[in-house]
């Protein structure tokens, strides 16, 4: 922090995470919608046997995948 507010380029600043903001959440009834969608997924795929609905494969592909 102190070497961006002093404007020196360091090895610290120059990292792509400092340079760029991350991605935003989304905006609240869409985040507690999904958040919803896949709490009700996980449960059901422990209801049966593992098998996870297409939801939940969506989230595996992108690496968001939750095991259960």
């Amino acid at each position: 922090m102190l070497d961006l507010l002093g404007g020196e380029p360091t090895a610290l600043t120059r990292l792509r995470m400092v340079r760029s903001k991350p991605v935003p959440f989304p905006p609240e009834p869409v985040r507690s919608g999904v958040i919803q969608l896949t709490r009700w997924s996980i449960a059901r795929a422990d209801r049966d046997e593992g098998r996870r609905n297409l939801w939940l494969r969506t989230l595996d592909r992108l690496g968001l995948g939750f095991d259960s």
